[in-house]
């Protein structure tokens, strides 16, 4: 059994790395996703953590293997980073497009209703005059 120092030892490693990962890559700025993410991550740092300290392997091999997961999981976020990136932008030229429509429709519109105004002008003025 791990002393309770080495536990309280891992528990602010953890601690420490959420810090560093919402104060470097600003996860705390998103909407909801960036929360998630930091919590996900402070997790897997607490759990490798922990598995260092009741790991049965040597030392040297755990920091391997904890190594080589750690790159996988940052791997996975930049996966998930870089899907997000392309819905957000897909999101936008949508959006994008949508206004450009319906300008052009409100301005297909106002040129209609401009010589309906005029037609009635001109009949009005023919009219009285």
């Amino acid at each position: 059994m791990k002393s309770k120092e080495e536990l309280k030892s891992a528990s602010e490693v953890a601690k420490q790395l959420k810090r560093n990962l919402t104060e470097n890559l600003n996860l705390d700025t998103g909407v909801g996703t960036g929360k998630l993410l930091v919590g996900i991550l402070a997790g897997m740092a607490a759990g490798a953590a922990l598995a260092l300290l009741f790991a049965p392997d040597s030392g040297s091999n755990s920091r391997k293997i904890i190594a080589r997961k750690g790159n996988e999981y940052l791997d996975e976020v930049g996966e998930k980073y870089d899907e997000l990136i392309e819905t957000l932008a897909s999101a936008f030229q949508k959006a994008k497009a949508n206004a450009y429509t319906a300008t052009d429709e409100v301005g297909a519109k106002a040129n209609e209703y401009k010589n309906s105004l005029m037609k009635t002008a001109d009949e009005n003025f023919e009219k009285y005059s």
